[in-house]
This record gives C-alpha cells, structure tokens and sequence, in this order.
C-alpha cells in the first residue's frame, strides 16, 4: 500500500507450469494430526486408501512409506506406543484377578538381561473355563499365527465348540516362538485349568505341538484339522471332484 504497482495486460508466452503435486515440508507428523480422526474412526484402514484420503484432503501427493508413519504416529497417539503398553502388564494382571475372579493370567520375564525382558504370557479368563467346561464338547482345537507387531511374537490358542456350532475361547497366550517348550508350557496351563480329561485335540502340525501332546496327554485322542490337510491336498491334487471325495471320507 502506497508503493508503486503494475498491472499486467497482455500473456504472450503460453503457460506450461504444472501443479506441484509433491511438497517436502509435508511431514509424516503433520499429515498425523491431519488424519487423526480417520484413523481414530478406522484403525484398520489399508494405507493405500489413507493415501487417497490425503491427496483430497490436503491436496498433496505423498509415498506409500510416509502414509504408513503418518499412520502409526496417530496410532501411537491415540493409543500410546507399543513399549509404553509392555509396562502397563502388572497393572492388567491384577485388574483382571481383581475383577474377574477364577481368571489365571500368568507373565513371564527374561531375567538374564539387565532390564527385564518380556517372555510369554497366558491369559484365560473364569467364565470362559467354566462356560467351556459347563456347554461345550469335549474337543479342543489348538492353533498358532504369527503376531503382525512391531515386537512380533505368535499367538497359541485354545478353542472349543458350543451347541450352536460357534467357536468359544477357551485360552490364549502370547510367546516369542512357537516350539515344543512353549506348547509344553501353554497345554500345561491349560490342562491345569479345565482339568486332566478325556479330551480329543484337533490341530494343524504345529511346531512341537505333537511332542507336547503326547508327553502332556498320552491319553486323549489327537486328530488333524481336515481344511489344513486340503490345503496341503490341493497343492498336488487340484480340482473340485477330489475336493468332494476328500470331505466325503472324511466325514465318514
């Protein structure tokens, strides 16, 4: 104001500047705070579609990787971060045996290191072992999946299967590895809790599983889950008749 000013009349040369679609003062921080509430609505939001969400809603073009940590940091946020929750676990257990009682929930830790190191953790709670014991077969399906964290770690756990053919949890535990110590360990604690029965276990062949099986309850029946045998069927013997004959002998 008050200084001297121009006024452009006539545009010869041709415009050839495109929009600027990338800007490197867009921060995986910032663009946290921007889509809080779209992952705090939707934490399991692929990231491909959170990229889509971004270039709409603050008209820039980022990467994959720096959609990702935008992510993560609102996650971290909004529900802290993963080794901040590690040192919440005493306070978990006694609020579980405070107000669940019955519940069994065990942490182990790795003494061997200076600061102690997360092991294995068991967890099953009284109405699950009592509903299991009170209404459903005496058939346990055991299982394992590798944990998608930052930490890793796998999940074991028991099923069993009520009148309404649904599946009910009986128990679960988190380890570092799934093998025979860690099988021995989870079905011991388990067999202690619903008891020392005539139980039939159906499984996929798990790591140490069967070792575990058969020093732990020699004398329950062990029988293999028949979709993991199709899998492995299939691989070699494709195609929908002998898909039919399988499940036909099966259920024989």
């Amino acid at each position: 104001m008050g200084g001297p000013t121009f006024q452009i009349k006539v545009l010869t040369r041709k415009q050839t500047c495109v929009r600027a679609s990338r800007n490197k003062l867009t921060t995986y921080k910032y663009l946290a705070k921007r889509i809080e509430m779209i992952v705090r609505e939707n934490p399991t939001i692929p990231v491909d579609k959170l990229k889509g969400i971004i270039r709409r809603k603050c008209n820039v073009e980022v990467t994959k990787y720096k959609a990702y940590m935008a992510k993560k940091s609102a996650l971290e946020k909004l529900k802290g971060k993963f080794k901040d929750q590690y040192l919440k676990l005493w306070d978990y257990c006694e609020t579980v045996r405070k107000y669940n009682p019955g519940s069994k929930i065990l942490v182990k830790r790795d003494q061997s290191f200076t600061v102690p190191i997360f092991q294995r953790m068991y967890f099953s709670l009284q109405a699950l072992k009592s509903g299991f014991l009170a209404g459903c077969r005496p058939v346990i399906g055991l299982d394992g999946c590798f944990l998608k964290t930052n930490y890793g770690g796998q999940l074991l756990v028991a099923i069993g299967g009520d009148g309404n053919e649904n599946i009910f949890p009986i128990s679960m535990a988190v380890v570092q590895v799934e093998n025979f110590d860690t099988w021995r360990w989870f079905i011991s604690e388990l067999l202690e809790d619903i008891g020392f029965g005539i139980w039939t276990f159906i499984s996929d062949r798990q790591k140490g599983l069967l070792e575990a099986l058969n020093e732990l309850a020699p004398e329950c029946e062990h029988r293999f889950c028949v979709r993991h045998l199709y899998q492995n069927f299939a691989r070699k013997l494709p195609g929908v008749e002998l898909k039919g004959m399988l499940w036909a002998a099966a259920s024989t």
